[in-house]
């Protein structure tokens, strides 16, 4: 089978980018060829001719359907259109009869800032009144003219039936259930093969917190939280609440928390295979949670906010604890996990990755999808 990739980078490298490194790298180990369409947003020059071309790239149209023409792949995978590639690709290979499968890495074809999330809390305005909700409140990067190309963009395409066309490919189970309209919908996890090799420590005497400093992944519920109960806590990564939060920790002499700041990806996985357990404390929906299943290959537990995909990869009393919002039941939550048999709670994390989230696992789940849809 050979296999066309699509994926628009955005300019700061995110979790979707390691993606479709990884399923590329995956596809290759079992004997796949790849032809790869990859562009970048650092392309855009701004003004409004940038602003058509989110709308519709006649250049990646024309590039597209010569790349079919020229590889014949059997199927196209597409991971992001935003900007520069634009829905184009989906017009150009329906029209060279080439079925194509989109993985929704967010819920960008419902809310135009991809995370259903505004102002400090989550929100699905636009699914249930219109996007002229989006529009109101400047939803995309405060912005009213950008928010505009976006809405534009959706009704546009929605109005064409292309997005009928498409084989579509959901994270999570949470995620499927957000888009009910949508029929060719398969589920398939992101996965790692970053597995741990050590054994976990019942012993270890840190938690850890690993992702953006940002509102919405509840890192000020997690100062709170071990502001009150001292135990010992590592945070990593960065942000635009980083400042706040090393004030936060200054002011209140909070020895027990030590923030560490952005690392490479190994130090980060080499301090969560030491951590006690992994607290994931998003307050939005999150599209998956790649921390958590990096966290059980490792057999580490987890302490979740009983919310969206973070809530929903963990299992109560299995894998981890699960909480709702607040510092003090967060707190419950680590009281059990001090109080619980931590060993037992490793194996079943390990089990549950071994179950789910190995690149064998999700090999397999892909070539399901691939030949549902070329079928």
């Amino acid at each position: 089978m050979k296999v066309m990739i699509v994926h628009n980078r955005y300019r700061i490298r995110g979790g979707e980018d390691s993606v479709v490194e990884n399923e590329s790298a995956m596809l290759k180990n079992h004997g796949h060829e790849l032809v790869t369409y990859i562009r970048s947003n650092d392309e855009i020059k701004g003004g409004l001719k940038a602003a058509v071309n989110s709308l519709f790239s006649v250049k990646t149209y024309r590039e597209i359907k010569k790349l079919i023409r020229e590889e014949k792949p059997d199927i196209v995978h597409v991971h992001n259109t935003i900007h520069v590639i634009s829905p184009a690709v989906y017009y150009a290979a329906v029209s060279e009869k080439v079925p194509v499968v989109q993985t929704l890495h967010n819920f960008r074809l419902l809310c135009p800032n991809g995370e259903f999330y505004r102002e400090g809390h989550v929100c699905e305005a636009c699914v249930k009144c219109g996007l002229g909700c989006a529009l109101k409140h400047k939803c995309y990067r405060g912005s009213f003219a950008q928010t505009l190309v976006m809405a534009v963009s959706m009704l546009l395409h929605r109005m064409t039936g292309i997005y009928k066309k498409l084989n579509y490919i959901a994270l999570s189970d949470f995620d499927r259930s957000k888009f009910p309209k949508l029929k060719k919908l398969s589920v398939k996890p992101n996965f790692t093969q970053d597995a741990g090799d050590g054994e976990y420590d019942p012993g270890s005497d840190y938690y850890i917190f690993i992702g953006r400093i940002e509102e919405n992944k509840g890192i000020a519920t997690v100062a709170r939280a071990f502001r009150e109960n001292g135990k010992k806590l590592v945070i990593i990564g960065d942000g635009s609440c980083a400042g706040r939060l090393k004030r936060y920790i200054k002011k209140h002499g909070l020895d027990n928390i030590e923030y560490k700041g952005s690392l490479s990806h190994e130090e980060t996985m080499a301090y969560l295979a030491g951590a006690k357990a992994l607290i994931a404390s998003s307050t939005w929906y999150e599209t998956f949670g790649m921390t958590v299943i990096e966290a059980f290959a490792r057999g580490v537990p987890v302490i979740a906010n009983d919310f969206g995909n973070m809530g929903a990869l963990v299992t109560e009393g299995v894998t981890g604890f699960k909480y709702r919002h607040s510092a003090d039941a967060m707190n419950e939550c680590i009281e059990k996990l001090e109080n619980c048999d931590r060993v037992s709670l490793s194996k079943n994390a390990l089990k549950e990755y071994a179950d789910k989230y190995t690149e064998e696992k999700n090999y397999r789940r892909l070539m399901e999808i691939y030949e549902e849809a070329m079928s």
